[in-house]
Parts: C-alpha cells; sequence; structure tokens
C-alpha cells in the first residue's frame, strides 16, 4: 500500500480543497467530493461547449461515476451505524452543491 505521505503527490495546488473535503467527509469521501467539485468547474468553464464530443461524454461519465460512488460510500456508512450523520451529509451535500448535476436528473 502506498505510503500516505505520497497520497498527495502532484496535487499540491489543490491541496486545500483536498483538505477541506477530507475534514468535511472524511478521507475517501473528501477525495471524491474534490474529484466531482473539479469535474462540475470542468463543465462550467468558458469554451467547454467548444470541446471535442468525446472529452465532454468523458467528463460527464466521469462525473456520474464519482457522484455514484460517493452514493455507495454514504450508504454503506449508514448501513454500518454512522453515528456521525456523514452518510446524510454526503447526500445533502450532493443535492445542495450540484443539484441537477449529479444524476439525480438522469443527466
Amino acid at each position: 500500500m502506498a505510503d500516505p505521505a505520497e497520497w498527495n503527490r502532484g496535487l499540491e495546488p489543490i491541496e486545500p480543497l483536498v483538505e477541506y473535503y477530507v475534514r468535511e467527509m472524511g478521507q475517501l469521501g473528501g477525495r471524491l467530493m474534490t474529484a466531482l467539485s473539479l469535474l462540475v468547474d470542468l463543465e462550467d468553464s468558458f469554451g467547454w461547449g467548444e470541446q471535442s464530443t468525446q472529452a465532454r461524454e468523458t467528463v460527464h461519465y466521469s462525473r456520474l461515476l464519482v457522484a455514484s460512488v460517493l452514493r455507495v460510500v454514504a450508504a454503506t456508512q449508514e448501513e454500518q451505524g454512522d453515528e456521525t450523520g456523514l452518510a446524510e451529509s454526503i447526500d445533502e451535500m450532493l443535492r445542495r452543491r450540484f443539484p441537477g448535476r449529479n444524476g439525480n436528473d438522469g443527466s
């Protein structure tokens, strides 16, 4: 298994974002939420519509996949008797931060 000191290799520019979500959601949930946030930001960026269909579809399906894994993490935590409310907060954060963008609307 990789040394924890190596987990953020290459992520130095976004470490504050990673650290924020990890504090809020735990190690796995936080890293997934960081990825989801970056994918949504990419889709919202200027000139996104001019990117190739393949690039847009890749980001779109990546976003849906990350959101679905976040839901699996939340459900697993809930099944294991999550007393911290982390599962609920993950689902709420998905609904609040990415309304209609995280698979709820079939997109």
